[in-house]
């Protein structure tokens, strides 16, 4: 007898969202532009973009980069809104 199919958990708000959300607030306390975080992170400009529009998964390296640009923790970058010091 197969064993039948269970959906995959879903999570209330995505890894996606948080990140974005949390890349733009933290580049925004910064006052810097997205081309801006892009150099400092050595990332191409245009990934910046896509990551706070949600249109990019990122890989941990990424992720690494971008933290240290931002000088926060990487938790920072996941951490829910309510988490995340203004």
């Amino acid at each position: 007898m197969p064993i039948p199919k269970k959906d995959k958990p879903r999570l209330k708000i995505s890894g996606r969202q948080l990140l974005a959300c949390n890349v733009l607030k933290l580049r925004r306390m910064k006052q810097w532009t997205q081309e801006e975080l892009s150099y400092e992170a050595g990332l191409h400009r245009t990934m910046v973009g896509q990551i706070e529009r949600e249109r990019r998964n990122v890989t941990l390296a990424t992720m690494e980069s971008i933290a240290a640009a931002l000088e926060v923790d990487i938790g920072d970058l996941l951490a829910s809104t309510e988490e995340l010091k203004s």
